[in-house]
This record gives C-alpha cells, sequence and structure tokens, in this order.
C-alpha cells in the first residue's frame, strides 16, 4: 500500500511536472511574440520620427520661402509707394505747368 501511495504521488508530481513544464513553454512562446511585436513597434516609430523630421525639414523650407516671398513684398510695397509718390508730385507739377499756361493764355487774350 505504502508503495502504491508513493507511485501515485510520484505520477501526481510529475503530471505537475510536465504542466508546468507545459506552462512555462506557453510563457517563454508569449514572451517571444511580446518581443517581436515590441521590435515591429520600435520599426514603426523609427520610421514615423523619420518622417516627422523630413516634414519639420520640409516645413523649415516652406516657412524660408514663406518669409523670403513676404520680404520681397515689401520690398514691391516700398516701390509701389515710391511710384505714386512721384506720381503725385509729376501730377502737382503738371497742374502748375496748366495753370501757367492758362495764365499766359488769359495774358495774351
Amino acid at each position: 500500500m505504502l508503495i502504491t501511495v508513493m507511485l501515485v504521488s510520484i505520477m501526481l508530481f510529475a503530471s505537475g511536472c510536465s504542466q508546468n513544464t507545459s506552462e512555462d513553454e506557453n510563457r517563454v512562446e508569449n514572451i517571444k511574440e511580446n518581443i517581436t511585436e515590441k521590435r515591429e513597434n520600435l520599426s514603426n516609430l523609427s520610421e514615423n520620427i523619420t518622417e516627422k523630421r523630413e516634414n519639420l525639414s520640409n516645413l523649415s523650407e516652406n516657412i524660408s520661402g514663406k518669409k523670403e516671398n513676404l520680404s520681397n513684398l515689401s520690398e514691391n510695397v516700398s516701390e509701389k509707394r515710391e511710384n505714386l509718390s512721384n506720381l503725385s508730385e509729376n501730377i502737382s507739377e503738371k497742374r502748375e505747368n496748366l495753370t501757367a499756361v492758362r495764365e499766359n493764355l488769359t495774358d495774351r487774350i
């Protein structure tokens, strides 16, 4: 009877060990899958960071272009103002000349 109890105990222990081994194998497999998933996530993050850097570089170039355009527009506006000022002076001179011509014509008549 004692031998039977010992055999049953050994069998139960062995089945427990094999069950633990199976659970350990499942855990190891899950850990491997998690590691693979984490590596994929890191790879995707790396790609995303690279894309973001390219986007930032493009944005920086666009901003520089916009600044240059604004500078050119400012210069153009200044030139237009100067041209308007010159036109205004020319119109004033023409009016003065017309007034002088009228006076001369009036004096002749």
